[in-house]
């Protein structure tokens, strides 16, 4: 099938060979065409910040598609792919007029491992980006042609095509999946878009895919999303990638490859684990749901397993500015379960073979990929890091000291995959006990949420209740604001809603919008299987102005 491609470059080529060889001979009816496809990536300085645009290192294309196209009709003549070190070699008609592609794009089809990985732009139909050389005779001797993608910057900006940027987003992807396959050699990857433009652009407020309006680098699932331009708010799985120099204050990521490591870290749970992340802004400091610390602690930790690197760096103003953390330095900020630097620290010492201070393990990367593929996804508590360390023990009983002493020193301490008898609430009155036990036909449970701001995502402002049932029932559970009469400051939840979920799979949804305290969400005569599922209930009419006040409500399940 044809591809509908934007030329991002048409390269000068070094070439030999051509013309006959002036024996009498016949012609032979093919020639090699053989060469190598680089590009030019920007590191980061050595020292300082941001990127170092002006000393691009040439680098190989690793297993990238390429193609002889008959100059005249655009036809596939024969195609290939690179090997790891960008080398490729074609047989090709002789004396015909060809031109040589290379695709941003990784696929192998025939036999597991299997995977296709495309760079694509969003702002240009989706079209798949390519790297052309000029046209050439084949002659009749074997002749080299080889590509360069430049980077396209001039003296202090951007001048001409950014010709390497898919191809760096691409060679990251090749590090990310050889990584996966260290430890998993005949996986079966589903397919995966990255999605890059020049415009896509950190834009505050506004959501369009199509325009470059993605807001920030992130991976996504794909589906319906009420927020995006297109229309029924379609989105198309894959990893959006922030593009736009902006005349110096963007934020360009396509050379940032932990950050792309990271994304690609979520693509790996979406699709080999599990993630409960709720998503949402999130930072350094931040106290947050478990579920988003243990998600993208992992992204963090997994980028550094990736690049074996544990130095985070992400540029933006432009290229001369950055943020930087590094998963070997301990971040006292906000110390806990709930924080995605405890996680990501936790995740790397079990990781890395360096042995520092309260780090006396080395498991590599296979018994994480095993943990976070089996029992992580599995479980029936939620995704967090109570519920992978718990089964990381299990897994290696040898290594329970080494496991326990990472999570001390970064204040967690826990007994089970669901966190129980955790002390550390995070300075948030309503985080503890992490899970409130629920039971048909039984008084009424009083829970209370609070957080920090309204993003909806911050600890404490969730609650989570585990209800047991040990044959199917039918079941009504009905949420009532009320008030808590030995909490003299908090209010009547006035727009409660309840989510049900088994083993991350979301059964049953309560969330009709109201707006007066004290109001009830219901979910009546919900037929449920036997087995253990979470109730999460919160008051969804928090808001910023009540930051920290408790919003709370009584639960009820009754039936049977």
């Amino acid at each position: 099938m044809r591809l509908a491609v934007p030329l991002i470059a048409t390269v000068a080529l070094s070439a030999c060979g051509g013309g006959g060889d002036g024996n009498g001979s016949p012609p032979p009816a093919a020639v090699t065409v053989s060469g190598r496809i680089t590009f030019d990536r920007i590191g980061f300085k050595p020292s300082g910040s941001g990127l170092n645009p002006g000393a691009p290192i040439e680098s190989p294309a690793r297993l990238v598609g390429v193609e002889a196209l008959d100059a005249a009709s655009s036809a596939i003549l024969a195609s290939t792919a690179t090997d790891a070190n960008g080398d490729y070699s074609l047989q090709v008609p002789s004396n015909r007029s060809v031109k040589i592609r290379a695709k941003a794009q990784m696929a192998k089809s025939d036999a597991a491992p299997t995977w296709n990985f495309r760079v694509l732009n969003n702002t240009n139909g989706n079209a798949l980006y390519v790297l052309d050389g000029s046209t050439f005779d084949t002659g009749t001797t074997n002749s080299t042609r080889n590509l360069r993608a430049a980077s396209g910057w001039g003296a202090t900006s951007y001048t001409g095509t950014r010709a390497a940027a898919p191809f760096a987003i691409l060679d990251t992807v090749y590090s990310a999946r050889s990584l996966i396959l260290s430890a998993a050699g005949n996986t079966v990857f589903p397919a995966l878009d990255l999605f890059w433009s020049p415009s896509n652009r950190p834009t505050a407020g506004t959501f369009c895919t199509t325009s470059g309006d993605i807001i920030t680098t992130f991976f996504t699932a794909g589906g319906a999303n009420a927020g995006n331009c297109t229309q029924g708010g379609a989105l198309a799985a894959g990893i959006y990638i922030l593009g736009d120099f902006a005349g110096g204050s963007g934020d360009t990521d396509e050379f940032d490859q932990h950050v792309i490591a990271h994304e690609f870290g979520h693509y790996v749970e979406s699709n080999f684990s599990r993630s409960d992340s709720v998503g949402g802004q999130h930072g350094a400091p931040d106290r947050v749901d478990l579920r988003l610390a243990f998600s993208e602690g992992w992204g963090n930790a997994y980028s550094g397993m990736v690049l074996n690197d544990p130095l985070y760096r992400d540029s933006d103003g432009g290229v001369d500015a950055e943020g930087r953390f590094n998963l070997e330095s301990d971040n006292t900020a906000a110390e806990g379960w709930f924080s995605e630097f405890s996680v990501h620290e936790i995740l790397w010492d079990l990781f890395d073979g360096v042995a520092d201070a309260g780090d006396q393990i080395a498991l590599g990367f296979a018994p994480i990929y095993s943990v976070l593929t089996g029992t992580q996804k599995s479980t029936d508590a939620l995704t967090s890091i109570f519920s992978f360390t718990d089964a990381l023990r299990s897994a290696n009983p040898a290594q329970v000291a080494g496991i326990d002493a990472l999570l001390s020193g970064e204040s967690i301490s826990m007994t089970n995959a669901f966190g129980d008898g955790e002390g550390h609430d995070g300075g948030s009155t309503t985080a503890l006990p992490i899970y409130q036990d629920l039971s048909p036909n039984q008084p009424p449970l009083l829970v209370c949420g609070s957080g920090a701001d309204s993003s909806r995502n911050k600890l404490g402002y969730r609650r989570f209740l585990r209800l047991n049932l040990s044959a199917p029932a039918t079941l009504t559970i009905t949420v009532t604001g009320a008030v808590d009469a030995g909490t003299p400051s908090s209010v009547a939840a006035s727009d409660p809603d309840i989510f049900v979920q088994r083993r991350g799979a979301l059964v049953q949804v309560g969330e009709t919008a109201t707006s007066q305290p004290g109001s009830s969400e219901i979910l009546s005569q919900k037929s449920f299987a036997a087995g253990l599922y979470i109730v999460e209930v919160f008051d969804y009419a928090f808001t910023s102005a009540n930051a920290g006040v408790s919003h709370c409500m009584t639960v009820a399940v009754t039936g049977g």
